[in-house]
Formats: structure tokens, sequence, C-alpha cells
């Protein structure tokens, strides 16, 4: 499940972030190509002597180093990092000179290190990271899963576009979400209930929390049991099957594969309530 799902301090190492190889079509602009790993898009990145394939999830708080290549420093007393699985773990953190992702220069950074290799061995890639939310805050993001391309635009203080063509295509539709701290969270409906659900491009698959209503329950039908992994490497057994009449905006989803399990961890990092996840 997504690579990064876990609560965290805002403390944590220094760096800088650039993006070498990238097309930048203004001083605001910058498009990034991106492949997929399974369902992860992933770029290419470098942090001091160290290259590899770092994954871009939205459902991450910040940047993270994977322990395997990087010895923390130090860790962060009193603070655990939780995962869609449970179970908790020391904050563990280092300090890095410069991480370079294409050519886009973001100095400052924190960084946090924790374990990631059962997701190099799944995907047989060397996962040197992960590029969360503090990376790019400060910018509009669209991910072009089609043309397998990350276009980032800066924003200024308002929220409006430094670069006004950033962008030539008009949506086809769009709908409002809410930041729960650094989640992206959206208003879905089945059989006409409401639910909060994280939108995280660090998910390889749907997640449904167990605990929605009754008549939410009867477009979920159950194919089989399934061992759910998470960031850290806790294993649960959870229900899989498929999610009929999921609508977001104006756009049904049809049949969608899902997990059915508990989302209160989910709900305690985002510091709202968490109905589901869509990968």
């Amino acid at each position: 499940m997504s690579a990064a799902e876990y609560a965290e301090p805002p403390v944590s190492l220094i760096c800088n972030l650039a993006f070498p190889e990238a097309v930048q079509t203004d001083q605001y602009t910058i498009r990034i190509p991106f492949r997929m790993a399974g369902y992860l898009p992933v770029v290419s990145a470098k942090i001091d002597s160290t290259e590899g394939t770092f994954i871009f999830d939205t459902g991450a708080e910040r940047l993270l180093l994977n322990k395997r290549y990087f010895q923390p420093d130090g860790s962060l007393p009193g603070h655990v990092q939780k995962g869609v699985t449970g179970g908790d773990a020391a904050i563990l953190t280092k300090k890095v000179d410069t991480l370079i992702w294409e050519n886009l220069y973001l100095p400052g950074l924190r960084a946090n290190v924790l374990d990631l290799s059962h997701i190099e061995t799944k995907r047989n890639l060397r996962l040197v990271g992960i590029i969360g939310f503090d990376v790019f805050k400060d910018y509009e993001v669209m991910v072009d899963y089609f043309s397998q391309l990350l276009t980032l635009t800066k924003l200024d203080e308002n929220g409006n576009r430094l670069d006004k063509k950033a962008f030539q295509d008009q949506p086809f539709d769009s709908l409002d979400f809410q930041l729960g701290r650094h989640g992206i969270v959206v208003k879905g409906i089945v059989a006409g209930e409401t639910l909060n659900l994280n939108i995280d491009t660090g998910a390889e698959i749907n997640l449904l929390d167990r605990k929605v209503p009754k008549k939410v329950l009867k477009h979920f039908k159950v194919l089989k049991r399934v061992t759910l992994l998470g960031a850290g490497q806790q294993e649960v057994e959870v229900l899989a099957g498929t999610l009929i009449n999921l609508k977001c905006g104006q756009q049904p989803t049809g049949i969608m594969k899902t997990l059915l399990t508990n989302t209160d961890d989910i709900s305690d990092i985002f510091g709202m309530h968490i109905d589901g996840v869509l990968g």
C-alpha cells in the first residue's frame, strides 16, 4: 500500500532538491517524465553519490530516504511512524547535502529515514526514497498518467499560477478537496452516503474502511482474503474485492479493485476521519 502512510513530527534533516533532466518551459514551470513501477509513479534521482529511483507519493508528508542506503544520524524521541497496517516504529533522521531530481532546485527540505527494502524487492528496483508533500506543496501539480509526465508550476502566496500558460488543456471535470494535514481528501458518494477519500499516488490499490455504513458495504463484493503489507513492513489479513457505484465529482468510477480494512491509523495521520483511499 502507500509507501509513506505514517505520522511524523515537523523535525528532520536539511537538504537541497534539484531536477537535472526535465524540460523547463517557463521560469515557474517544469515538466518531469516518470515511469510506472507496478502501479507506482517513479522518477530517477540522486542524493550525494547515491543514484536510484524515487516514488512520487501524494500520501507522504515529506522527503523519505531508504535506510538500506543511508545510515541515520539520530532519531526523534517520543515520536513514531504509523502505517495502514498498524505498528509503531521510531522515526530516524539523517542530514544530506543535495538531492538532484531533474532540473528543479528546492533548498532546505527535511527528510526522514525508514526501511523500504520490501518495496524494492516487490518492484525489483533500486528505491532510494520517496518524494512527498513538503517537496511540491508550493506548486500546482498535474500527474498525466497517459503521457507519463509530471508538471509542476509555481504558485503565488494566494495559490494563483505565476505561469498563466502552464496548462493548455481545460479540465474535463473538477472537484474541491481538503488538506488533511498533508493528505488530499475528496468527497465520494456510494448509495447516497458521502465518504472522505484520500487521493494517494503511492497507494497501489484502493482501500475502504470496514466500518462504513452497511448500505455502502452492499456495493462491495468480497472475492478473497489477502495479506496487506504496509510501509512499516507489518502484515495484516484483509478482504479483497470490488467496489461499484462510487462517484467523485460528476464521474462514476465503474468497478474498482478494493481492499476492505481498518483506516483508523490513516485518520490519525491526517487528523480527520478517512473512509478510504483512492490509489
